[in-house]
């Protein structure tokens, strides 16, 4: 096999495999014949669905507590940002004044 065909191949697998997966519990599908079976898989779903609510009820019946600040990271009262260069202008895009900064090779004399 070619570099170029393997690589071909190795994408073409990976996209098809991409969306197999499901995230989750998986759930069994309901059975195709017999009542009892039917019967029991409907009995076993509303069981399901009766726990999940009681859990759901009982999770909202506890009180909730305020998020509350944490005491050791107070909110910043302004930005972070590092402290100017000497010298520099205001501006990082703009011309600083002449002689603020020496030029490149004219070093003390």
């Amino acid at each position: 096999m070619t570099p170029r065909l393997a690589l071909a191949a190795l994408l073409t697998a990976s996209l098809a495999l991409a969306g197999c997966g499901r995230a989750g519990q998986l759930d069994q599908p309901a059975p195709l014949f017999g009542a009892k079976a039917k019967a029991d898989y409907d009995a076993k779903k509303r069981a399901e669905a009766d726990a999940k609510a009681k859990a759901a009820k009982k999770d909202n019946s506890q009180p909730t507590t305020p998020d509350l600040p944490d005491p050791n990271h107070p909110p910043l009262t302004q930005a972070p940002y590092s402290t100017q260069i000497p010298g520099a202008g205001p501006s990082p895009f703009g011309s600083a004044p002449p002689g603020a900064i020496p030029s490149p090779g004219s070093g003390p004399q």
